[in-house]
């Protein structure tokens, strides 16, 4: 009886017990939130950065902040050029390594030497 006792406990301790690899993504998630933002504070502010920052602080998960970069990059490019921008970038999707399905990965740019 006492075995089923503790199998039950367990179980119950296991719901509400929130896995520690959860809390590390949820802590790199907002990293890469924090850091889409701090890119972007440097720039002149207008309607449609304030649109991208919203869109940033509400992302409700990793993969529309992957989604996201995009907007990020349209943002630095306009301002800072193609080239600084790709490499703030590069910094960004760094920190996304490990947190994506292998499909949602990005594919390696023929580009850069």
């Amino acid at each position: 009886m006492s075995w089923k006792i503790s199998k039950i406990t367990s179980s119950l301790m296991a719901l509400l017990v929130e896995p520690t690899a959860d809390l590390d993504a949820k802590g790199r998630v907002e990293a890469i939130r924090v850091a889409m933002l701090d890119h972007l504070d440097d720039l002149d502010t207008n309607e449609r950065l304030n649109k991208v920052r919203s869109r940033i602080q509400y992302a409700p998960d990793i993969q529309a902040l992957w989604y996201l970069r995009g907007d990020v990059m349209t943002m630095l490019a306009e301002t800072l050029g193609e080239s600084a921008a790709t490499k703030r970038l590069e910094e960004i999707t760094d920190k996304f390594r490990g947190l994506l399905p292998a499909a949602q990965k990005s594919r390696p740019n023929r580009l850069r030497k």
